[in-house]
C-alpha cells in the first residue's frame, strides 16, 4: 500500500510529495538505493531496526530506528532488509530541505543521520504521535502539520540555483553554458549551487541525466543505445559506465521495484554482496 499526498502552499515550495506506505510482510531483499541528488526524511511507525551499508561494500555500516534523513548522494547506498510495518516520508525539492530540516546540505551530503540527531527530543516525540495516527491520512495530516510548524522562510532559492535547477531537468545542457548565463565566476557559481543542493553542479547535472535514463528503462524501454543517445550520454558504453559506479550494476541487471519506483534496484543476497 502506498498512498502520496501533495501539500498546499506555502509547504509545496519545500515539499515534492509526503507519502505512508505500509508492507504486511517483512521483506528479505536488499535493494541499491539509487541517486536522485535530492534529500528524503523517512520515519517508520515500528521500532525494527533497518540496515544501510555504503555502496563500496556489503558490511552494513550502520543501522537507524525510528527515523532517517537521506541526505544528497553522489552514488547507490543499499538498505534492507525490510521489516513489516508502516512508514511515513518526505521527499524535498531540490535544495529546499534546509528550509524544514534545520541542518545545511553539505553536512547532509552522502550521509544518513538519525532522525534523534537531527531534532533530539523533539524527532521522539513526533515518532510517537504519528505511531499513534489513527490511519494513513492521520500520519499524513500529523507529518504535514509538524513541517509547517518547522518552515525558516524565506523559501526562496538564490536566483543562480533555481536558473540551473530548472535547466536540469532534461539533464542534457552543459553545466558551463549554465554557468555563463548566470552571469556568476564559476568559482562562485559552484559554491552557491553546493551550499544550497549539497552536491556540486556537475555532480547533480551527472545524477539528473541518469535519472532521466532510469525513468525509460523502468518504464520497459530495453533499447540501451537510444535510452542512452536521449539521455544525454555520448553512446551506450558511456551509459553502461555511469550504471556501474552509481547504481552498483549495468543497465542489463538493473531490477526496478516498480516502473514508479525508477531509484530503488532489488538484489537477492547473493547480488548484494557482488
Amino acid at each position: 500500500m502506498l498512498e502520496r499526498h501533495r501539500p498546499s502552499a506555502p509547504l509545496d515550495v519545500a515539499v515534492d510529495c509526503i507519502w505512508f506506505s505500509r508492507r504486511d510482510e517483512s521483506s528479505p531483499e536488499r535493494e541499491h538505493m539509487l541517486p536522485t541528488g535530492n534529500v528524503n526524511l523517512i520515519i517508520t511507525l515500528h521500532d525494527s531496526p533497518i540496515e544501510w551499508a555504503h555502496g563500496n561494500g556489503s558490511t552494513p555500516s550502520g543501522s537507524w530506528t525510528r527515523g532517517v534523513v537521506h541526505g544528497p548522494q553522489r552514488r547507490y547506498y543499499l538498505v534492507g532488509p525490510k521489516p513489516k510495518g508502516a512508514v511515513v516520508g518526505v521527499s524535498f525539492r531540490p535544495g529546499m530541505a534546509a528550509a524544514l530540516l534545520g541542518v545545511s546540505m553539505n553536512e547532509l551530503r552522502d550521509s544518513h543521520p538519525s532522525l534523534d540527531e537531527l531534532w533530539g527530543y523533539r524527532g521522539l516525540e513526533l515518532h510517537e504521535r504519528l505511531a499513534s495516527a489513527a490511519d494513513a491520512r492521520g500520519a499524513l495530516r500529523m507529518l504535514e502539520d509538524e513541517l509547517l510548524v518547522r518552515i525558516r522562510r524565506p523559501l526562496l532559492l538564490h536566483p543562480a540555483v533555481a536558473h540551473a535547477l530548472r535547466r536540469s531537468s532534461s539533464g542534457t545542457q552543459r553545466i558551463d553554458e549554465i554557468e555563463q548565463q548566470t552571469g556568476y565566476s564559476p568559482r562562485h557559481f559552484i559554491h552557491l549551487f553546493r551550499s544550497t543542493v549539497g552536491l556540486a553542479p556537475k555532480q547533480y547535472f551527472r545524477i539528473r541525466r541518469f535519472s532521466n535514463a532510469l525513468a525509460r528503462l523502468a518504464a520497459g524501454d530495453a533499447k540501451l543505445a537510444e535510452v542512452a543517445l536521449s539521455a544525454g550520454y555520448a553512446d551506450q558504453a558511456h551509459l553502461t559506465r555511469e550504471f556501474r559506479e552509481l547504481a552498483g550494476v549495468t543497465p542489463s541487471l538493473y531490477r526496478p521495484r516498480s516502473p514508479d519506483s525508477a531509484h530503488h534496484h532489488v538484489v537477492g543476497k547473493e547480488s548484494s554482496r557482488r
